[in-house]
Order: C-alpha cells, then sequence, then structure tokens
C-alpha cells in the first residue's frame, strides 16, 4: 500500500512538471491568438511622402517597431518625397501585390484631395506648429509684426515647401497683421531652421517636432493654442479597395502600436492619441477644405 502511495505520489509530481513547461507554451500560443496578424507573409510597408528625419518619418520609424512586433511581420519605412507628399500618395494609389502597402501622412500633405480614394486607417498622434526665430528677434509675435511692417528682412519666412501646411499658417499668420510675407521653400524643416540659425531667413514655420532638437538656439514666435490655430497629426491611409475587415485589421495593429510607443512619440514632440478610420477621414477633409482655397489664392494646384 505504501509502494502505491509512492507511486502515485511520483506519477502526480511528473504532471506536474510537464504542466510547469508546458504553461509557457500555452500562454504565449493564447498571445498569438488575440494578436491582429495579417493573413499573409508579407512585409508592411510605410510609404512617406517627405525626406527621412522629417515629422512624418520619425512617427513612421517609432510606430513601425510596435507594429512589427504586434503583427509579427517586417515592417519598413519608405521614403518617397516630393510634391508635399503626394509622390507617394499616388505611389500607394497605383501599387498592388502581396505586401500591405501603406501611405504614412501628415497635415503637411494636404494636396492629398480625401476624394483620392485612399482610406484611412487611423490617426496615430497630433503635433503643434511653431513659428520660430532668432533668440536677438522680438520675443512676442505683436511686436515681431510691427518690425516686419516697417523692414522686409522680417518678413522673410522659410518653410519645408510651397503649398505645405506651414506656408498656408505662414501666410494667414502675416495677413491676419496686414503684413506680406515673402516665403522661402526648403526641401524639409531642418534646412528650414538651420537658415535661421545662419541669419539667412528671419523666421522659420516647422512642426514642433522638427524644432525640439534646435530650442536651445531659438525661441518660439507662435505656436498651436497661441496664435497658430491648426494643430498637425500622422496618420494611416490604406490602398482603395481595401477590404472593410482588412481595415480593421490593420488599425488594430497600429492602435495598438501608437499605445505602446507613446513614451517614444512624446520624447521627440508628439502627442500620442489614437483616432479611428471614421474620425481620420473627418480631420483630413475638415482641414483639406479649410486650406484648399489658400492654395488657390497662392496659385499652387491641390
Amino acid at each position: 500500500m505504501v509502494q502505491l502511495s509512492l507511486k502515485i505520489a511520483i506519477l502526480v509530481e511528473k504532471g506536474n512538471q510537464r504542466m510547469t513547461r508546458f504553461t509557457p507554451l500555452l500562454l504565449a500560443a493564447l498571445v498569438m491568438l488575440s494578436s491582429p496578424a495579417l493573413p499573409n507573409d508579407g512585409q508592411i510597408t510605410l510609404v512617406v511622402g517627405f525626406a527621412a528625419g522629417g515629422t512624418s518619418s520619425t512617427a513612421a520609424r517609432i510606430v513601425a517597431e510596435a507594429a512589427e512586433q504586434i503583427a509579427r511581420t517586417s515592417t519598413i519605412v519608405e521614403n518617397r518625397p516630393g510634391a508635399g507628399g503626394a509622390i507617394a500618395a499616388d505611389w500607394v494609389l497605383r501599387q498592388k501585390g502581396t505586401q500591405t502597402l501603406l501611405f504614412m501622412s501628415s497635415t503637411s500633405s494636404l494636396r492629398t484631395s480625401p476624394q483620392s480614394e485612399l482610406v484611412p486607417v487611423g490617426v496615430l498622434a497630433t503635433f503643434s506648429y511653431v513659428a520660430v526665430t532668432r533668440k536677438d528677434a522680438a520675443a512676442h509675435l505683436a511686436e515681431y509684426m510691427q518690425e516686419a511692417s516697417r523692414e522686409e528682412k522680417y518678413r522673410i519666412v522659410a518653410t519645408a515647401g510651397a503649398g505645405s501646411i506651414p506656408h498656408l499658417i505662414g501666410t494667414k499668420l502675416f495677413s491676419d497683421y496686414g503684413v506680406p510675407m515673402v516665403h522661402v521653400p526648403y526641401q524639409g524643416s531642418a534646412p528650414a531652421i538651420l537658415s535661421v540659425l545662419g541669419g539667412h531667413v528671419a523666421a522659420a514655420i516647422v512642426p514642433f517636432p522638427d524644432f525640439l532638437p534646435f530650442q536651445d538656439s531659438l525661441h518660439i514666435l507662435a505656436q498651436t493654442g497661441r496664435g497658430i490655430e491648426t494643430e498637425g497629426w500622422v496618420g494611416i491611409f490604406a490602398p482603395p479597395g481595401t477590404s472593410a475587415e482588412e481595415v480593421s485589421r490593420l488599425s488594430e495593429i497600429f492602435r495598438q502600436a501608437s499605445q505602446r510607443s507613446q513614451e517614444k512619440l512624446q520624447n521627440v514632440g508628439f502627442k500620442q492619441v489614437w483616432r479611428s478610420s471614421a474620425e481620420a477621414r473627418a480631420m483630413h477633409e475638415k482641414d483639406y477644405t479649410q486650406w484648399t482655397p489658400m492654395l488657390k489664392v497662392l496659385g499652387i494646384q491641390p
């Protein structure tokens, strides 16, 4: 009887050991089953319409890292700069294949119409726009505009390109004070900021994340919520014909990726948010409607 009890105890112990070894595998399997993985083995490509190092590209690389872990597939960022983001948008509109091509858009690329048939997936983050000057310039917007009304050099403003949202913000900002702005377009926010530091232009209007590395050398003249009304955003759009099921799957992947990336996004000047596909469409349409008339006044084709 004692020997039988001993054998039973040994069998129970072995069963417990097997269960202990099996539990992590079971938990891992459950996690994989609950993850919104893509239904194919193709990679996710986030196509950005601006140069590497810019606002959209920075956010894309941060979120892509988290999305790769969630979707369990390779997630890369591909930069196709030019025409205010229109080249990248057109590329995504025309491509077909096994991999998932997505357009990583921002307020800056509003020359891409909401009627372009790109399908909104969601908005990942928001950011402020800022007008910045050298620290030896007037510290307050009203004072600066008084100087600009007297001396032309203070009207010279750099942005990341003609027709960009910073260009439109600057035009409206100066127009509100009855001062004509002299616009100098650059191929990106960094060279626009460097032109201010070098004394080539008086001011620059850029996304706050692009300004952040230069905050010790320049000061903010106006920003979103203080002289500038427009808030920037970065979001993801899928190609035409993407099914509702696939949009839902992608939306869940990037919603989780956005939340996981909250601290990293915040560290480089973004505010992490999540806006659904419907909300993203509404934001795009609102901003496009707001700025298209000014594009036409400036003679820039939307």
